[in-house]
């Protein structure tokens, strides 16, 4: 799977609703983890400027030591943001994650 680099030198994001663990098995609700063992969450991104009226929300995968507390309505800097083309079970799709979020006016080491 490839990750392609997100321009946000022209952007802003907006979080659009409450991050939300990255579950594996419902049943269990086991987390998912990335390759460091930090739990995984989902955080929905409103991207302005956006001209696509038909889904302008993108969902970000981030890890993150524990539960981020991101409140909605606030602008924020997604570190890291990687786009990557994902297929499985006849679907497919484009997902976004990124190393951190953090806020809009907070610069993080890159």
């Amino acid at each position: 799977m490839r990750n392609i680099p997100v321009d946000l030198s022209a952007l802003a994001f907006i979080v659009a609703g409450e991050p939300e663990p990255k579950i594996v098995d419902r049943a269990t609700g086991e987390v998912k983890k990335d390759a460091e063992g930090r739990d995984l969450y989902t955080i929905p991104l409103l991207p302005k400027p956006n001209d696509d009226r038909r889904n302008p929300v993108i969902v970000v995968t981030f890890p993150s030591e524990n539960f981020p507390s991101i409140p909605e309505g606030v602008q924020v800097r997604p570190v890291g943001l990687a786009a990557f083309f994902w297929q499985m079970n006849g679907r497919a799709g484009l997902g976004f994650r990124a190393e951190a979020i953090v806020p809009a006016q907070t610069r993080a080491a890159a």
